[in-house]
C-alpha cells in the first residue's frame, strides 16, 4: 500500500491559475522549477487551467509527463480566478502555499522574498508592487480597492496582491468558509493572521492580453465590498433619510409660502431634474440591495465553486 504524502513531504505549493495562457507557460515552468530547485526542499507546482479554449492544457500535459513534481486541475468551462485558486488550496500539501498569476508579471525569481517573510513569522504575506505595469484603467481600480480596503480591512495594509504566501493553517481555516463570492485578498485580512507585505518587481506581462475585462473587473470589485461590510446598505438607508427629511422640509416650506405669499409652480425643468434625480438615486439603491440578494441566492443554492473535468497528480 502506497504511503500518504503528507504537509511534512512538501515544503512548497505553488499554485498557479491559468486562462488561455498557453504562450507563458513554458517559459513561467522553466523559471519557477529554477527558482524552487535552489530552495532545496521538496515542492509541486499546481496548475489550474480555468476553462483553456487555447491548448493551454496539452503544453501543461506535455510538462506534467516530463515531471512529477506538477499537477493539474482542469475546470469544464471557466469558473474565475479566485474559484481556481480554491480549487489549488484542496490541492496543495505544502507547508507553505504561494500563489501567482501565469503571465510572469509576478516574476518567479522573487519568490524568495515572501518565503523569507514567512519564516520570520508571519501567516498572511503579500507581494507589494515597486511599480504596477498594468494598464491605466487598472491602475484607478488598484486605487479604488485600496480606499475600499483602507475603510473595511481589520488589518491596516491596504497592498494586496494576487502574488502571496500562505501558511497551511491559514489555507485549512480559509477552506472552511464556504462562501460563493469570494475576494480572497480581504478574507484572509478578516481572518485575523498575521499580515505582512514584502516589496516585489512586477513586469510587463510576457505574452499576449490580459484576460480581466471590464466587467469581470467590476465584478471583483463589487464581491470586494459586498463580502466584506455592509456599508454600501447602510449608505443607502441613510441617504434615503436624509433625502425624507429634506423632503419634509420643503414641504413645510412651500407649505408656509403658500399661506404667506400665495403659490405658483415656477420652472418645469427644475420639477425635471429633481424627479430624475431622485428616480436615479432610487435605482441606485435598489441596485445595491440587488447585488447583495444576489450573493444570498447564491449562497441558499449552495453550488459548487468548480467542476473538475480532469485532474493529473
Amino acid at each position: 500500500m502506497a504511503a500518504k504524502i503528507g504537509r511534512d513531504d512538501i515544503a512548497f505549493s505553488i499554485v498557479v491559475p491559468v486562462f488561455n495562457e498557453a504562450e507563458n507557460l513554458e517559459p513561467l515552468y522553466a523559471r519557477l522549477t529554477k527558482v524552487m530547485l535552489d530552495q532545496k526542499r521538496p515542492y509541486e507546482i499546481i496548475f489550474i487551467d480555468d476553462g483553456s479554449s487555447d491548448h493551454s492544457f496539452q503544453i501543461l500535459k506535455n510538462i506534467y509527463n516530463k515531471d512529477k513534481k506538477v499537477k493539474i486541475v482542469r475546470f469544464t468551462r471557466n469558473f474565475g480566478q479566485h474559484p481556481a485558486i480554491m480549487a489549488g488550496f484542496n490541492t496543495a500539501k505544502g507547508e507553505t502555499i504561494i500563489t501567482l498569476d501565469a503571465d510572469l508579471q509576478n516574476p518567479p525569481e522573487e519568490i524568495p522574498k515572501l518565503i523569507m517573510k514567512i519564516k520570520e513569522g508571519y501567516e498572511v504575506v503579500f507581494g507589494v508592487f515597486r511599480e504596477r505595469k498594468h494598464s491605466a484603467f487598472r491602475r484607478i481600480g488598484s486605487s479604488f480597492s485600496k480606499a475600499v480596503l483602507a475603510k473595511v480591512s481589520p488589518v491596516k495594509t491596504t497592498n494586496l496582491s494576487g502574488f502571496r504566501a500562505l501558511s497551511s493553517h491559514t489555507v485549512d481555516h480559509l477552506k472552511l468558509l464556504h462562501e460563493k463570492s469570494k475576494f480572497l485578498d480581504g478574507l484572509l485580512c478578516w481572518m485575523g493572521y498575521k499580515v505582512g507585505t514584502v516589496e516585489v518587481q512586477h513586469d510587463q506581462r510576457y505574452r499576449g492580453k490580459t484576460k480581466y475585462t471590464t466587467a469581470k473587473l467590476i465584478t471583483l470589485w463589487l464581491d470586494m465590498v459586498v463580502a466584506l461590510t455592509e456599508l454600501p446598505l447602510k449608505i443607502a438607508t441613510f441617504g434615503g433619510l436624509f433625502l425624507g427629511f429634506i423632503g419634509i422640509v420643503l414641504a413645510l416650506f412651500y407649505f408656509v409660502r403658500y399661506f404667506v405669499y400665495g403659490f405658483s409652480v415656477p420652472g418645469f425643468a427644475t420639477i425635471v431634474i429633481l424627479i430624475t434625480f431622485f428616480s436615479g438615486l432610487q435605482l441606485f439603491s435598489l441596485g445595491i440591495l440587488g447585488e447583495y440578494v444576489g450573493r444570498m441566492n447564491k449562497e441558499v443554492k449552495n453550488r459548487t465553486e468548480y467542476i473538475v473535468q480532469d485532474e493529473l497528480r
